[in-house]
């Protein structure tokens, strides 16, 4: 090797580095996580939902300014695949959820819970069973927060089938991305 290589690569470890870009959890940061995080939500989730596939996509409303931080509505969007079958019979349903939250500890993570009603049907039914139908369900989950206007969730719940044949009825476990517009 040639010693200006060297002395070039010497340097270059011997720069000071960049400070990380992941924030401090201190007060100021907690405060300013719970103010967007009390806001009106938008998040997407996928995940095995009864004997299928699930695909979600929610909008959480706070229920006001004070207790909106603790508590809401859920309107959501799903699809229901099936998995592993011949035919494509898939569950589309919405649904409207009430739920209740924790604040978001030390600007990290919070836990939540919700259930209500679902409703639709079955856009490409086979010939047995009912086209639409109505059903309830719940859920628990975590939230991770990764900027105060970002977080990931996990979540466990199960419910009762839209789907005639039974495809959406049963647990569910969905992960998703969230998206805080509070201020």
């Amino acid at each position: 090797m040639s010693a200006s290589f060297v002395a070039v690569f010497v340097l270059v470890l011997a720069a000071p580095r960049p400070e990380p870009v992941a924030p401090v959890p201190d007060a100021a940061y907690s405060l300013r996580v719970n103010r967007a995080a009390r806001g009106v939500g938008i998040g997407i989730d996928f995940g095995p939902w009864g004997r299928g596939f699930g695909q979600r996509l929610h909008v959480d409303i706070p229920l006001g300014r004070r207790v909106g931080q603790f508590f809401g509505v859920r309107l959501q969007g799903t699809i229901v695949h099936p998995v592993h079958t011949p035919t494509w019979d898939p569950s589309v349903f919405g649904g409207i959820e009430f739920f209740g939250r924790s604040p978001v500890f030390g600007g990290i993570a919070r836990i939540y819970g919700g259930g209500g009603v679902f409703f639709g049907g079955r856009p490409n039914p086979t010939g047995e069973g009912a086209r639409y139908g109505v059903a309830g369900g719940g859920h628990l989950g975590i939230e991770v927060f990764a900027a105060p206007w970002m977080s990931f969730s996990v979540e466990i719940g199960g419910q009762g089938p839209v789907h005639a044949l039974g495809l959406d009825g049963g647990p569910s476990v969905m992960g998703g991305i969230n998206f805080w517009l509070g201020r």
